[in-house]
This record gives structure tokens, C-alpha cells and sequence, in this order.
């Protein structure tokens, strides 16, 4: 064949990734990014989002394919919020093909940390005996070498060792950092993510019906949505962004990157509003808000993490847009809205 030929072949072929995933540090990390709500893990997004990193220039060209996604933890048999945490987990994700799910009793490890909220040290229970069963799998794959890249997600130190043998092994090790990237696993391994900045994108928040964010600009688009809810309006829980004390700040961002609500400052043009940039200057973003120079698809109203129906921003024709989540809630139609529409 060719040599032009050869290397053609090679470059559409397929590069298959096997990711290895510590549960509870994915999860605890996942919910550190908001302070009042808490949050889901869409696992399948995370497995998406890794195969595509297989695709970026810093690897190779060719095609990313899962060759499949395995996910350890552990439970406490006696705590029963724990336990039906993770049945929920497993109802949901456990028949999805390439997704593998290992739960263990969890054998106590106790460990000092810094808590995500008031940044105070506070004693961590770790489960050991999955962080070994977690190395042990990652090994036997990596004999088997039936992949091209193997991704651990996770940012505990505990598995810099497994990391370094890898290495040394010649395997292409993701190292996907949970919460803030540790600079000796980033030193040992072929490429890194950041999972902090698209935490939005892989995870929704955890809440009990209707959840309908506004703006006092937008007090009669409100009235005619709570108009047509499907529920009563004392089911609906209504929070103005602009106020401060109805969400926090950090909410406030991660609700926003989470929607993908867009925004304009002028009647033309629609824009995403930036993540890093609301971090950094949300009074600005209140104030914008509030006094109506900067407008969005307010208000929408949320239902189990997703948006059902938002403002378009057209105050003529086509005032309202549904948004259709397969497989989930299908029950409320909003069809007042669309009457004339």
C-alpha cells in the first residue's frame, strides 16, 4: 500500500478510550459548585464529553470510541439516603450501554479536607477498599491493551502511583481532575481536563417541582406564565435573579451555564451569556438585569432540572418557546401560552 495510503487509513480509523471513574469524588466535586441547590451527574454526558477529547488535536485526528466506562464507589448500608441515592443512580444509567456501575460496602478511611463551602478543614470518609479495587481493574485493562487510551477520573493523590506504572508501562493516561487539577498527576500523565468549568454542562440541579427564575422587568410575561402552569401557583417556587437573598451568586452562575439562557443588550441579536464572565462581575449582571438593559429568555420555568417553556423575547409573535426533554416529564403542556401563537 502506498505510503499516502497508509497513513490515510491510520487517520480514519478509530481511537478507543477506556475511562476508569471514582463515583463520590466526581459527585462531591459536582456538588461543591452550587451552595444551596443541590446537584445530578448526567454520567453520559461525562462519557461523551471524554470520547470527544480523544478527538482534539493534542491526541491524534481520528475518531474517539468508547470501549467502555467504568464507575466505582461505595455505599454505607446504613445510611438510607446514601443507598437510595445510589439506586436512583443505577435505575437510571445502569442498563445504558458502555456504562459498568461497582458499589461496594464502604470500608471507612478517614481523611482531613478543606470544605467546598466555608473552606474550613473537615474530616472526609473515604472508601480505600474502591480506591484498590479502582487500580487493580485500571491494571488488568492495561495489560489487555485493547484501547488506545485510558482516562481516570479523579483528583485523589492516592492514585498517583497507579498513574506513574502506567506510565512507565507506555499507556496514554487522561487524567480527568474532578476538583483542582493536582500538579504531580498533570506531570505523569499523556493529557489533562478540567471538569470545573463544564460542571454546568454535565450536571443539573436536584429540586422538587416547578422552579420559575425572573426579573422585576418582566412582572407581566410572569403573570401570563403562571397563568397557564400546570400546577397551582402555591407549587411553583418563583426566584428573582436579581435578589441577592433569593440565590446566591454561585447558583445564579451555575443555573445560568447549566439553562444556556441567552441574553441581549440591544432589541437585535441574542447572545450566550459568558460563565467565567458572571463569576467575576455579577452585581453587574444583577443591575443589567434589573433595570432591563440587558434582557434573556425571562422568565422560563424549570422542572427537574430543565427547562420547560421560556420567553422568547418576542413580545409580538411566537412569545413562547417549549422545550421537549426525552424521557423526562412530559406531563405539563403550558398549552395556554401557545393558544395564539
Amino acid at each position: 500500500m502506498p505510503f499516502k495510503e497508509t497513513i490515510r487509513v491510520i487517520q480514519s480509523g478509530q481511537r478507543r478510550i477506556k475511562i476508569f471513574v471514582d463515583f463520590w469524588n466526581v459527585v462531591i466535586n459536582a456538588r461543591g459548585q452550587c451552595k444551596d441547590f443541590d446537584v445530578n451527574v448526567h454520567w453520559d454526558r461525562l462519557v461523551n464529553n471524554l470520547v470527544h477529547e480523544t478527538q482534539q488535536g493534542y491526541l491524534d485526528e481520528t475518531t474517539g470510541e468508547l470501549a467502555g466506562c467504568y464507575i466505582f464507589g461505595s455505599k454505607a448500608q446504613s445510611n438510607a439516603q446514601q443507598s437510595a441515592f445510589v439506586k436512583q443512580v443505577l435505575d437510571r444509567y445502569g442498563s445504558q450501554s458502555g456504562l459498568f456501575f461497582n458499589f461496594g460496602e464502604r470500608v471507612p478511611k478517614q481523611t482531613t479536607a478543606k470544605c467546598l463551602k466555608c473552606d474550613e478543614p473537615v474530616k472526609v470518609n473515604s472508601e480505600s477498599g474502591v480506591d484498590v479495587l479502582l487500580t487493580v481493574e485500571m491494571i488488568k485493562h492495561a495489560i489487555m491493551r485493547e484501547h488506545e487510551y485510558l482516562a481516570l477520573v479523579s483528583s485523589d493523590r492516592d492514585f498517583i502511583p497507579l498513574l506513574s506504572f502506567l506510565k512507565d508501562q507506555g499507556q496514554r493516561v487522561l487524567h480527568v481532575a474532578a476538583g483542582t487539577p493536582e500538579r504531580e498527576m498533570r506531570a505523569i500523565t499523556w493529557a489533562q481536563v478540567e471538569l470545573v468549568e463544564i460542571y454546568p454542562l454535565l450536571c443539573t440541579i436536584d429540586h422538587d417541582g416547578y422552579i420559575i427564575l425572573t426579573a422585576p422587568p418582566c412582572s407581566h410575561e410572569l403573570e401570563e406564565l403562571l397563568g397557564a402552569a400546570p400546577v397551582p401557583r402555591d407549587q411553583i417556587k418563583i426566584i428573582d435573579i436579581t435578589d441577592k437573598g433569593k440565590i446566591h451568586d454561585k447558583d445564579l452562575a451555575f443555573l445560568l451555564a447549566s439553562l444556556r439562557l441567552s441574553w441581549k443588550s440591544n432589541p437585535e441579536h441574542f447572545v450566550p451569556y459568558d460563565y467565567a464572565k458572571l463569576k467575576a462581575s455579577s452585581p453587574q449582571f444583577r443591575r443589567d438585569v434589573a433595570n432591563g438593559s440587558l434582557r434573556g429568555n425571562l422568565p422560563c420555568a424549570i422542572k427537574n432540572g430543565f427547562v420547560k417553556v421560556q420567553f422568547t423575547g418576542n413580545n409580538q409573535a411566537a412569545r413562547w418557546t417549549r422545550m421537549i426533554n426525552p424521557g423526562r416529564d412530559l406531563d405539563g403542556d403550558w398549552s395556554k401560552l401557545f393558544e395564539n401563537q
